[in-house]
């Protein structure tokens, strides 16, 4: 094998590396979307129903530590304000951009963007069953699977700014 034969199979090995982990980010981006769509009135709730909110002071969750021993009570505490308060900025970014989902859908000519807003709010804000949207919307379960991949590629794209939108232009 010569020097440009390497060469050629070097260029070729990297550019399929390059691929398959632009591939798999896209992927990842889309599972974490759908699991962010999903998981979005239980994450409501932990940030509700948390023990630690922005008025507890650091002494009452100590004192809820101080019967486990052994324990380093600090990082207890301070993961629970951290969990806490990025999933409060996680909740506010997807509220954010479902509005602007909502606006692109509005102003879009076609029905079916406006259509896959609603079964994506449907599903995921109203926890309504797929039967039932299916008959609100008049669709098939096929048309329904087809509105939820396509609003959560593109509310991918929203949630995860430029590098979610050219994910998703491939």
């Amino acid at each position: 094998m010569d020097r440009g034969q390497i060469v050629e199979l070097a260029v070729k090995a990297v550019r399929e590396y390059d691929e398959k982990h632009r591939k798999s980010r896209q992927d990842r981006r889309l599972r974490n979307t759908r699991l962010l769509l999903k998981n979005y009135i239980l994450l409501q709730e932990h940030c509700r129903k948390a023990v630690y909110d922005k008025t507890d002071t650091v002494e009452n969750a100590i004192d809820v530590f101080d019967a486990i021993e052994d324990l380093d009570r600090t990082t207890y505490v301070l993961a629970i304000k951290k969990s806490v308060a990025r999933t409060q900025i996680i909740l506010t970014h997807i509220e954010e951009m479902m509005k602007i989902y909502k606006i692109l859908c509005d102003v879009s000519s076609k029905p079916e963007d406006q259509r896959r807003y609603r079964v994506a709010m449907n599903t995921f804000f109203q926890k309504t069953d797929i039967k039932a949207i299916c008959e609100q919307e008049n669709i098939d379960k096929s048309t329904y699977y087809r509105d939820i991949r396509e609003s959560c590629e593109k509310l991918s794209a929203l949630f995860f700014g430029v590098d979610g939108l050219l994910d998703v232009q491939k």
